[in-house]
C-alpha cells in the first residue's frame, strides 16, 4: 500500500525522472530522422502545463459540487477535443462542424444513458474523470476515422467516380470506404477489449485496487468504463464519417457540365 501523504519534492523528482523516458524518445526520433522531435517536445510541455492547470480547476469544482460547473468543464473538454481532432481531418472544409457534434454528441449520449440507468452517480468525483476519459476516447476515434476516411477517398477517387458514372448515388459510391474507415478506427478499441485483464490491467481498476477497494468491485466498475468508452468510440466514428461524407464538396456527386469527372475530395473555396 502506498503512503497517502504527498511530498512535493519527491513528486517533482519522480516527474523529472519520468521525463528521461521522453528524452530517450526524442533521441530515437532524431536518430531515425522521424521528424517528430518538435511535436513530441511541444506535446510533452503542453501535457505538463495543462494537467497542472486542470488539477486546480477540478479541485475547485470538486469543492463546489456545482452541476453547472461540471457541465461547463466537460463542455470545454469536448470543444478542445474537437479542435484537436479537426486538425487530423486533412482535406475536409471546416472540419470542426464534423468533429464537435461527433465527439460531444456521442460522449454526452453514453454518459447520459448511464446516469439515467443509475449506473453513474451525478457527482464531480465520477462525472469529470470518467467524462474526460470518454471525451478523450471519442477524440481519438474521431481522428482515426476521419484520417482514414480522407485517405480512402483520395486513394480510391477513380473507383468512386466510376461508380457515380455508372449510376450509383453518392452514398453508395463512398459506402465501402466509410465502412473501412469506421472499422479501422475501432481496431485499437477492440484489441483493448480483447486484452483486458490478460495483457492490460487498466488504470481505473489498478487505482481502485491500490486504494484498497475489493478487486471484484474494481473489475466490475472497470468493465462499465470500458463498455462506456467503446460505445462512445463506435458512435463517434459512425457519426464523424457520416458527417464527413455529407461534407464532401459538390460536385462530388456526378459529372461536370462538360462531362468529365470532378475531383472527389477537395477544399471548398
Amino acid at each position: 500500500m502506498t503512503d497517502p501523504l504527498y511530498d512535493p519534492a519527491v513528486g517533482l523528482v519522480n516527474l523529472g525522472l519520468a521525463l528521461l523516458l521522453i528524452g530517450l524518445v526524442l533521441i530515437l526520433s532524431w536518430y531515425k530522422q522521424l521528424g517528430l522531435s518538435r511535436e513530441i517536445g511541444v506535446a510533452t510541455l503542453r501535457a505538463v502545463v495543462q494537467l497542472l492547470l486542470v488539477v486546480l480547476i477540478v479541485v475547485a469544482v470538486f469543492e463546489s459540487e456545482n452541476l453547472l460547473l461540471i457541465v461547463l468543464v466537460l463542455a470545454a473538454m469536448m470543444g478542445i477535443a474537437a479542435v484537436i481532432s479537426a486538425k487530423r481531418a486533412m482535406g475536409i472544409h471546416r472540419p470542426l462542424r464534423i468533429t464537435f457534434p461527433a465527439i460531444s454528441g456521442s460522449s454526452s449520449a453514453v454518459l447520459l444513458v448511464l446516469i439515467l440507468l443509475g449506473v453513474m452517480p451525478v457527482t464531480p468525483e465520477f462525472l469529470i474523470p470518467i467524462g474526460s476519459m470518454t471525451v478523450g476516447a471519442s477524440m481519438i476515434a474521431c481522428s482515426l476515422a476521419l484520417n482514414r476516411f480522407t485517405g480512402e477517398i483520395a486513394s480510391n477517387r477513380a473507383k468512386i467516380e466510376t461508380a457515380l458514372c455508372l449510376g450509383a448515388t453518392p452514398e453508395e459510391a463512398v459506402a465501402p470506404f466509410t465502412r473501412e474507415s469506421v472499422k479501422a478506427s475501432l481496431i485499437p478499441s477492440i484489441d483493448r477489449l480483447k486484452a483486458l485483464g490478460v495483457v492490460v490491467l487498466p488504470g481505473a481498476m489498478s487505482g481502485m485496487i491500490v486504494a484498497g477497494v475489493d478487486p471484484i468491485w474494481a473489475a466490475e466498475y472497470q468493465l462499465v468504463i470500458m463498455f462506456l468508452l467503446f460505445s462512445a468510440e463506435a458512435f463517434t466514428s459512425v457519426i464523424a464519417t457520416g458527417l464527413a461524407r455529407g461534407a464532401l464538396p459538390l460536385p462530388y456527386a456526378g459529372m461536370s457540365a462538360a462531362g468529365s469527372p470532378e475531383t472527389i475530395l477537395q477544399k471548398s473555396a
